[in-house]
């Protein structure tokens, strides 16, 4: 990484990027970043004791020129049910992508707190996604069986099991299945 061009307007910020960028890598987070490191890709776990545990998200994060000065813009690549997430763009309404950001938060901050926190402290009285407020105030359980019927369509990780491992659980009980003497046995050999 330390090769990269860094898409940031000065040499401090670049630094910072690159630091912040591999603390994020670091921390186990699968990331896809782009080789100016202008655009992450980052894979969010819903948060545990939620309507949204169990989910797991594309969120981009798209890095201004002008970073730490100034917020990343945060975006739902897939899609979920929340008043301050926009459904369709994934667009995140929070305060700390607006007026209280500090150059002394991180990426980490973003996946580990803001997003979680976000998550957990929904505000249906300033909503990106007047449809999910809605649902919210008029009832908190139709909202929570909304969010867990989004997260099950929308953002349940696909199976990783691949045809080799398949293939491999296959014989693994073929073999089970036989008992040890017809495992130690030479009957299968040909004798001529």
């Amino acid at each position: 990484m330390a090769s990269a061009v860094v898409n940031t307007t000065s040499p401090m910020a670049g630094r910072r990027l690159q630091r912040d960028v591999s603390r994020l890598l670091a921390s186990g987070h699968r990331t896809t970043v782009d080789d100016d490191m202008a655009n992450l890709d980052v894979l969010f776990e819903g948060p545990l004791g939620t309507a949204y545990e169990g989910g797991m998200w594309t969120v981009s994060i798209s890095m201004p020129k002008d970073y730490p000065l100034n917020p990343p813009k945060v975006r739902f690549i897939t899609k979920i049910l929340h008043p301050n997430i926009e459904f369709n763009t994934g667009l995140v309404c929070m305060n700390v992508f607006r007026q209280a950001w500090s150059p002394s938060y991180d990426l980490l901050n973003i996946i580990e707190t803001f997003l979680p926190q976000l998550l957990r402290n929904p505000n249906p009285n300033d909503p990106l996604n007047h449809h999910a407020a809605e649902i919210m105030k008029h009832s908190e359980a139709m909202f929570r069986e909304n969010v867990i019927a989004c997260v099950k369509m929308y953002a349940r990780p696909a199976p990783t099991c691949s045809r080799s491992d398949t293939a491999k659980q296959s014989l693994e009980k073929r073999s089970s299945d036989l008992s040890l003497s017809e495992l130690l046995s030479d009957d299968d050999v040909d004798k001529d």
